[in-house]
């Protein structure tokens, strides 16, 4: 089951995003090169980039509930048939809005909403639904707006899938036949919910800074299945290098003759609300042969008699009819061929043209129908911390059971002398280094339910990246003797990121010399605390509001008033904060000399790794910058699936 499964309910509205931007620059968790003129506002990667002053907080605004779909497909739009429709989608109720932060500024291509409550409400504030969503990092990454991202200044587009857990129904959810039918059919009281982002405004205009439009889904969730990702069958963008219909989910029901495909994080838009333009005719359609065609310049064409067409995609130009089905389409009753072939035939989207013998190839499924992709794919982890990660494998839809998946580590990335950076602040230090920083098995076998599980220990460090807490590794995974499909959408998508904190040992008594580098880099990397709350670099600051700070760093880190908000602090390093709070001792420079504790300095002239990055590794790093503001000029795309 997932969320394009039936009963399923949709909704749009827009998201409030205020993320910080200071710790977008590695550069700038240098304490010893850090200016003031950090945390000022600048253009693309200058001053403190476009939010210096954010909150990393996430939330949804001008949320409603569009339409929702019942067993037998039919479409409900009209409030009268279920009260569900027209009613409202909100965040937690008397509390801190949710965070959206990044894993580290060296890995910023899997931001995660973390502590986000998800609540159905009527318009008297009466509660119909209300569940927590599991914290998730987006996926599929990948251009939506045509026009080169004006005037937002982001044409990129992503998306979340995840679970709500913990849900409750109010009193009001007996209103709707279809949230009572979700209620029953979904199990152990999870419910699987997608959101699709896009449209942010990194600029200031149209009164919408900080703001992106949303497209989200819910629908069950059965056991056995991910948390993090559909359980579905995978459409992948070929057309122009992949930079339109990029990625799309589908579920094929055999049984009841029916696909529902989600195109809302796909489908090419005009603008930043959702706005189309085209007017080609696009169909689905099964294809008779196997397709592995790469993203490409050139066009693709395939003759018709190669193909079994499913039926015409039925969007509407504007911005409505995306708002409204949050692109999400429904073909019923196919016919019996078309449910034989498409048990172990790959879908396709083509384009019609003139010509009514050849269409033009937009989409092909994967390779084979082989989607292998790993559940909780970014992780936190201590020295000496165990993990484990879930990764699943499905053929055609259906789980591939007894099947080899390998698990590599990245070689590592090059260091980046000063004068090579921009702007030159400081010194930058590659990741996946050392390579014994993380212990695993590089190899598993999944299970009948096409689930695999890798064991993953965080090793001893100590400061490879010299001015930022631990490092950064990705391990890739792959379905054994086969490479990945190069049509997947985003960068390193078949790789689980980590964040292996440093080692560090908790002082008996901790003074603030201790302390004092991470405080001071709170401090300069999010100025909304230090100039509006409390300055983290003065112990006689912290010591005033000791009370509330110990409150804040004691929260789980579920929830959204955790500290720090971006995580990224180990839990040796959290609980020494919270020892010198509770016995704050302010050593003077000579106390603090003759232990030893001062900035580990950093030698211009030291000799830096500098080989060569893979091809994935400078696709990471490009569409990092694509992604995080730094870069602020994208071509416009125009005459778009003429052939």
């Amino acid at each position: 089951m997932s969320y394009l499964h039936f009963p399923r309910i949709v909704f749009s509205g827009d998201f409030s995003s205020d993320v910080s931007t200071v710790n977008n620059d590695t550069q700038h968790y240098n304490n010893a090169t850090f200016e003031s003129s950090f945390q000022i506002p600048g253009q693309g990667a200058t001053n403190g980039w476009w939010n210096p002053e954010g909150g990393a907080t996430f939330g949804f605004q001008n949320c409603t509930i569009q339409q929702a779909t019942n067993e037998n497909g039919t479409t409900i739009t009209d409030p009268a048939l279920d009260g569900i429709i027209g009613q409202l989608v909100t965040g937690a109720e008397g509390r801190n809005s949710g965070k959206m932060v990044d894993l580290d500024p060296d890995q910023q291509m899997v931001s995660e909403l973390w502590g986000v409550t998800f609540r159905i409400l009527s318009a008297h504030n009466e509660l119909l639904l209300e569940g927590r969503i599991k914290p998730t990092g987006f996926r599929d990454l990948q251009r939506r707006q045509t026009n080169g991202g004006q005037p937002n200044g982001q044409p990129m587009g992503a998306s979340w899938t995840s679970v709500l857990e913990d849900v409750k129904y109010g009193k009001l959810a007996e209103t709707s036949p279809i949230l009572m039918a979700l209620k029953a059919k979904t199990q152990q009281n999870k419910i699987s919910i997608n959101l699709n982002g896009f449209g942010y405004y990194y600029a200031h205009a149209d009164g919408r800074f900080s703001l992106g439009k949303i497209l989200g889904s819910i629908g069950p969730w059965f056991e056995n299945e991910p948390d993090l990702f559909a359980p579905a069958r995978r459409l992948y963008g070929v057309y122009q290098r992949g930079q339109v219909f990029g990625g799309s989910n589908f579920i094929f029901d055999a049984a009841n003759a029916r696909l529902s495909i989600d195109l809302g994080g796909a489908f090419p838009i005009a603008d930043s609300i959702g706005t189309i333009n085209t007017t080609n005719d696009f169909y689905l359609a099964v294809s008779k042969q196997p397709l592995t065609n790469p993203p490409a310049i050139k066009n693709v064409l395939i003759d018709s008699s190669q193909l079994e067409i499913i039926g015409k995609v039925p969007y509407q130009q504007g911005s409505t009819w995306l708002n409204s089905t949050c692109g999400i389409v429904d073909f019923n009753l196919l016919s019996a061929d078309l449910v034989n072939d498409l048990k172990n035939n790959q879908l396709v989207l083509v384009a019609a043209g003139s010509s009514s013998t050849q269409y033009l190839l937009i989409a092909r499924e994967a390779i084979d129908g082989i989607v292998c992709r790993a559940d909780n794919f970014v992780q936190r982890i201590d020295t000496n911390q165990k993990v484990t990660v879930n990764l699943y494998a499905y053929q055609y839809g259906q789980p591939l059971p007894q099947t080899e998946i390998t698990i590599t580590m990245e070689p590592p990335t090059p260091d980046t002398p000063k004068d090579k950076n921009s702007p030159p602040i400081s010194i930058t230090y590659g990741n996946n280094k050392p390579q014994d920083g993380l212990s695993f098995v590089p190899s598993c076998q999944t299970n009948a339910q096409g689930m695999a599980q890798i064991e993953i220990t965080g090793n001893s460090i100590h400061s490879p990246r010299v001015y930022i807490d631990g490092q950064i590794y990705l391990l890739d995974y792959t379905l054994a003797n086969q490479q990945p499909d190069s049509a997947i959408p985003g960068a390193a998508p078949m790789s689980i990121s980590i964040h292996l904190r440093d080692d560090f040992s908790i002082p008996e008594t901790p003074t603030w010399s201790d302390i004092s580098d991470m405080m001071t880099q709170f401090a300069n990397l999010y100025p909304i605390m230090s100039k509006y709350f409390i300055n983290f670099a003065d112990p006689q600051a912290m010591i005033a509001k000791k009370d509330i700070l110990k409150f804040a760093f004691t929260r789980d880190i579920h929830d959204p008033i955790y500290m720090p908000a971006t995580r990224d602090l180990s839990e040796t390093k959290r609980l020494t904060i919270l020892k010198w709070l509770d016995n704050p001792i302010v050593d003077d420079p000579a106390t603090a000399a003759a232990k030893g504790i001062k900035l580990k300095s950093i030698d211009a002239n030291a000799e830096l790794d500098t080989t060569a990055p893979t091809e994935q590794q400078q696709k990471l790093a490009e569409a990092t910058k694509a992604k995080n503001g730094s870069l602020i000029n994208f071509p416009a795309l125009t005459n778009l699936f003429e052939f």
